[in-house]
C-alpha cells in the first residue's frame, strides 16, 4: 500500500475580520505552538483576508481562507472554501449552497445539529436545508457547539475551567444523518473548532476568554491524507493538494484531548482484482467484497467497524482486519475508555 502523507490541522476559525478576537499572525503562532500544520479560516460573510493575500504558507503553517454564510434567520451556516468572491446576501440556503459549488467552491455544512434551548442568549443555529444536494461536506463534530449544548447556569464555571474535558462525542443524530447521506453520494465528514476566543464580561471591567485559540486547537483536529508531501515552496499548490484530499474524503477527525491520533489508518483491499487498495472516501461498485484493515494509535482502547451506523466488528488490538458484508457505508469509530477518539470517513460499497 502506498504511504500517504498526513497533515494535521484545524477547520472553522474566526478572527478580528468578523466576531473573533485574534489577529492572523497571533492565531497562526498559537497553532504552530500546539503542532498544527494547516488552518482553514472562515470569518462570517467576508473573504477580505483572502483578497489581502493571507493564503499560503506563513512561518511553515499552510493557511486556507473561506467564509461562513447564513440565512436571514441566522440558521443554515455554510463554510465556503476555494472561492474568490462572496455570494449575494439574502438568498435561501439551497440557493447560496448551489452558487458556492457552481463557482468551484467546497461547501461544508457547519454545526448541523444544534438544539440547545437552556440559555436564551445562546440560541442554536442548526442546518435545516437538507433538501440541498449540493453541499460536499458536513461537520460531524464541532467543539464549540458541543460545549454550548451542555452549558447551563449551574455548570458554566466548570465548563469554563474544563473546556476540553466537556467535548466527548458527536451527536448520534449527526452520525446517522451523515451515514444516510453517504449511502447516496459522497459527503465528507470534517471536524470544526469554531473558535472565536470571545471575551465574556464577568464583573465591571473584568472579562474572561471563552475557549482561547490554543485551547481549542487542542480539541477537535482534522487529519488529511495527501498523495504526496505538500510543496512548501508553493502555497497555492499545497492548498490544491490539501483540498483535493479533503474533497476526496481522505480525512479523519480526532479529539486531541484523548490522545495523539497521528498514524491512524483505515483502508480496504481487494486481492481478487488487482490487488486493489481503497482509501477513505472511495466508493466501490455493487458486488464488491473487500477486507477492511485498520491501524490504531497507541492511545486507542477499542475500534468499532460500523456499517450503516450499526457495529459489525470490534477490536482491542493495535490493528485488525474484517471482511465486508455486502453493500453499505463502512467507517471506523475509535474510543479510549468511554471517550470518543477518532472518526474515519467511510468507504462505501454501492447498492445494486
Amino acid at each position: 500500500m502506498k504511504e500517504l502523507h498526513e497533515l494535521v490541522g484545524a477547520i472553522h476559525i474566526h478572527t478580528t475580520f468578523s466576531d473573533g478576537t485574534g489577529h492572523y499572525a497571533d492565531v497562526i503562532r498559537q497553532a504552530s505552538e500546539v503542532g498544527l500544520e494547516f488552518l482553514l479560516f472562515s470569518d462570517h460573510n467576508t473573504l477580505e483576508p483572502k483578497r489581502m493575500g493571507r493564503e499560503g504558507f506563513h512561518n511553515g503553517m499552510l493557511v486556507g481562507i473561506g467564509y461562513e454564510i447564513n440565512d436571514r434567520d441566522l440558521h443554515n451556516h455554510l463554510l465556503a472554501f476555494q472561492i474568490d468572491d462572496e455570494v449575494c446576501n439574502g438568498l435561501d440556503p439551497v440557493e447560496y449552497t448551489r452558487r458556492v459549488v457552481a463557482a468551484g467552491g467546497w461547501a461544508v455544512v457547519a454545526h448541523p445539529d444544534e438544539r440547545r434551548n437552556r440559555l436564551k442568549e445562546f440560541p442554536p443555529y442548526p442546518w435545516t436545508a437538507w433538501e440541498s444536494n449540493d453541499f460536499q461536506a458536513m461537520e460531524i463534530w464541532n467543539a464549540l457547539s458541543e460545549w454550548m449544548e451542555k452549558l447551563t447556569q449551574h455548570n458554566k464555571f466548570w465548563l469554563y475551567l474544563n473546556p476540553r474535558r466537556s467535548v466527548t462525542a458527536p451527536t448520534q443524530w449527526t452520525l446517522e444523518k451523515w451515514d444516510q447521506l453517504n449511502a447516496g453520494r459522497r459527503v465528507v465528514g470534517t471536524g470544526g473548532v469554531d473558535v472565536h476566543a470571545h471575551h465574556y464580561p464577568i464583573w465591571r471591567n473584568l472579562s474572561v476568554v471563552i475557549f482561547p485559540y490554543k485551547v481549542q486547537f487542542r480539541s477537535i483536529q482534522s487529519h488529511v491524507l495527501l498523495e504526496e508531501p505538500p510543496d512548501k515552496n508553493d502555497g497555492a499548490s499545497a492548498l490544491r493538494q490539501l483540498f483535493t484530499a479533503l474533497r476526496s474524503g481522505r480525512v479523519f477527525v480526532s479529539n486531541r484531548y484523548v490522545g495523539d491520533a497521528r498514524g491512524f489508518r483505515f483502508w480496504a483491499e481487494d486481492e481478487k482484482n488487482g490487488p486493489a487498495v481503497y482509501q477513505m472516501g472511495d466508493r466501490l461498485p455493487a458486488g464488491s467484497q473487500v477486507r477492511f484493515e485498520v491501524k490504531l494509535p497507541a492511545e486507542a482502547t477499542q475500534a468499532i467497524l460500523l456499517k450503516d451506523s450499526k457495529p459489525v466488528g470490534r477490536c482491542r488490538d493495535d490493528a485488525f482486519k474484517c471482511l465486508s458484508e455486502g453493500p453499505g457505508v463502512y467507517r471506523i469509530e475509535v474510543r479510549k475508555g468511554r471517550r470518543a477518539f477518532i472518526y474515519s470517513n467511510p468507504i462505501v460499497i454501492e447498492a445494486a
